[in-house]
């Protein structure tokens, strides 16, 4: 590999102090690809062969099953400009805890780039569910409507498992944000989600409530756009 990665047109290199993170970084690339043909998809656009969940009127969820597992995603609108929203999830990993009650913790691990990163946090007992922690490459590009991100799990070898934690396999993690034609002052958000809890629960009874648990963090983020924007 050449330690860079290219996407939009923007090449993302590493220094050479950085090259152990040459396999995250091409992780999050390929998430991003991925995320950007599902979210390009005029079956995601129409939500063909998904299923919707619940009936609440500000987010909508779908599931849809395929062959790595069960594929969440969540559709909201965040009462926020774009660039700030796009900042604030970028910028403000570490400082989730502070207004994300399903965050117990969260750090930077390393920066790879001004648009990747590698970041770790572990989230609280939810439901069914004990707390997880995940780590995991991040990556986002401006699009011509908006904005990008992905995630992927990675392994990096000084940071193993919290003892206390079971570490969940994020597939794929990403977020579109698109500004609203209507209102320039909100933003049009799409979450999508594939992983592995892990753990011992049966994979059924996990499926079953991760949409619920989706949800719940789209409320606490609509929440906090909503102050976010009324600051700005």
């Amino acid at each position: 590999s050449d330690m860079s990665v290219t996407l939009h047109n923007v090449t993302d290199t590493l220094t050479p102090d950085h090259e152990q993170y040459d396999d995250a970084l091409n992780a999050a690339a390929a998430a991003f690809l991925e995320a950007e043909a599902l979210f390009d998809d005029g079956s995601f656009t129409a939500k063909e062969g998904w299923k919707k969940k619940g009936d609440d009127a500000s987010i909508a969820i779908y599931v849809k099953s395929t062959p790595q597992g069960k594929l969440v995603a969540v559709s909201a609108i965040l009462e926020c400009p774009v660039d700030d929203v796009m900042h604030e999830t970028w910028t403000g990993l570490d400082s989730l805890p502070t207004w994300n009650t399903s965050i117990n913790f969260a750090e930077t691990v390393a920066v790879l780039s001004d648009n990747a990163d590698i970041v770790r946090y572990g989230n609280n007992d939810v439901l069914i569910v004990t707390g997880r922690e995940f780590l995991t490459a991040r990556i986002y590009r401006k699009t011509v409507e908006g904005y990008i991100m992905a995630s992927r799990s990675v392994d990096l070898p000084e940071k193993p498992e919290n003892k206390n934690k079971v570490r969940a396999f994020m597939h794929l993690g990403a977020s579109r944000f698109r500004a609203d034609p209507s209102n320039a002052r909100r933003t049009l958000c799409d979450v999508v989600m594939l992983g592995d809890l892990r753990g011992s629960l049966p994979k059924t009874l996990v499926d079953s409530v991760m949409p619920t648990i989706m949800s719940m963090a789209t409320e606490q983020n609509v929440k906090h756009f909503k102050e976010l924007g009324q600051s700005t």
